[in-house]
């Protein structure tokens, strides 16, 4: 299991002299699970193996949908490609036509159906989605686990859990899967309800309801225009003279070009206009923090949407999901090369990690700065911007002043392993005091800082 979701509870045996000492036992919890979603291609053994060596429990696949309006249950199943190795395997199947009073000869039409196409291999759970609710939904789940023999697992929203019909569902599968986090209306419906209220408060209806609760994580990033096929990483569209970077954005950030440019397979003209909303490593992380703060109801884990496809690189790529889930990151890794040489010096600043910093056009920049006199600086280097100003007391100030004893060079997003490095600069004499300082923002709106005195 990762890291970040392990739960470590020790059994202490108490001894003495004079006879037995009393046994003090910490009851174990229940293990919170980790699950993947993948999509319609499947995994091969080598992907699923190096999942299971990071902690993941168990993969999901959509299989289709299910009609329930008519008398017969209609069951379309989609294509999907093979699962390979021995991670146990969910499904998940969209349940529409939903009405009132679902009697045991439906729940055992559904599941003969199921079972057909699944050829006798049993999954680890089926997970229904159910965006409308009736009378005796909450009966057909238990049918359809009682015909089943396996768990039955419904998809439920903080509105439709704020209802009694919502409630009695999730009690009879004792367990749900609540889309919390990350991008809305791509995958799953209701992510964002009842914002701008804490999880805890949001999942208060179930808090002494016994369910445990699986906490959904919708990593697929989200882009308007959509783009087809895997996405190119944000890096090219934030040098300088490609694209500016505005917060003013139908998503999380839009990028305007600046001049005609080729990213993510297709050509963008000077004027036109990218908006994206993604997922990194750091909002994952604080998507996790979060939910493991929940005492009632009880978190059953986390459901993480979808494995990122091979050559995806906005957001998460495949590998650095996976890295993250075994314990790396979610901060860029610095690193910091002063070469100085008499009264001139230049720094470098890498990003040796596979984790990015937030795009930002102010948060992410490197200083330099002296203890006495003034320096110069000849150019921003392969920085996004340059700023001169003073430092005093370890506050900066910036303006166009004749003498400065600082320069900031700013970078608007720091990409996996880019190394970027300044202009050179000029100190009063060989052995003038310099403080280099760094701060890197992430997307949750933590910073990385660091400082060295070459």
């Amino acid at each position: 299991m990762m890291k970040r979701m392990v739960v470590s509870l020790a059994l202490l045996t108490l001894t003495g002299c004079g006879g037995q000492s009393p046994v003090v036992r910490d009851i174990p919890p229940n293990p919170r699970r980790l699950v993947v979603w993948l999509d319609e291609s499947g995994i091969d053994e080598a992907t699923a193996d190096r999942l299971q060596r990071v902690g993941v429990d168990e993969v999901v696949m959509w299989r289709g949908t299910v009609d329930l309006r008519g008398q017969a249950p209609v069951l379309r199943i989609g294509s999907a490609g093979p699962v390979e190795g021995s991670i146990p395997l969910g499904i998940a199947v969209a349940v529409s036509g939903v009405r009132p009073n679902l009697d045991d000869a439906t729940a055992n039409a559904v599941w003969r159906a199921l079972e057909a196409d699944l050829g006798g291999a049993l999954p680890a759970e089926v997970i229904l989605d159910l965006p409308d609710l009736a009378d005796g939904v909450d009966d057909f789940v238990v049918a359809l686990q009682e015909v089943s023999g396996i768990a039955v697992v419904p998809i439920l929203s903080f509105t439709q859990l704020a209802t009694e019909l919502g409630q009695k569902v999730a009690a009879a599968a004792r367990r749900c899967v609540v889309p919390a986090f990350g991008t809305d209306g791509s995958l799953l419906r209701g992510i964002g309800e009842l914002d701008p209220l804490p999880l805890r408060e949001k999942l208060a209806p179930l808090a002494e309801s016994g369910v445990r609760v699986r906490i959904a994580i919708v990593i697929q990033p989200k882009t308007e225009p959509s783009l087809g096929g895997p996405r190119d990483d944000l890096d090219p569209l934030t040098e300088r003279g490609v694209a500016t970077v505005s917060t003013n954005s139908v998503l999380d950030r839009t990028f305007t070009f600046d001049t005609n440019a080729s990213w993510s397979g297709r050509q963008w003209s000077a004027g036109d206009t990218f908006a994206a909303r993604w997922i990194d490593a750091s909002r994952l992380q604080a998507a996790i923090a979060e939910s493991q703060g929940l005492l009632l109801p009880e978190l059953g884990g986390w459901d993480v949407m979808t494995l990122p496809p091979e050559g995806l690189e906005l957001g998460l790529s495949r590998d650095t999901l996976i890295r993250y889930l075994g314990g790396e990151g979610p901060e860029p890794t610095v690193e910091l090369d002063v070469q100085r040489s008499g009264r001139s010096l230049r720094v470098t600043l890498s990003n040796t990690s596979p984790f990015a910093t937030a795009v930002s056009n102010h948060g992410n920049w490197l200083e330099v700065s002296v203890g006495e006199g003034w320096l110069t600086v000849d150019g921003r280097g392969s920085f996004e911007r340059l700023a001169r100003g003073t430092v005093s007391d370890g506050r900066w100030d910036q303006g166009d002043f004749d003498r400065v004893n600082a320069a900031r060079f700013f970078e608007v997003y720091l990409a996996p392993g880019e190394t970027v490095t300044s202009g050179a600069i000029q100190v009063p004499s060989s052995r003038s005091r310099v403080t280099v300082r760094y701060n890197l923002t992430l997307s949750d709106g933590t910073a990385v800082t660091g400082e060295v005195s070459p």
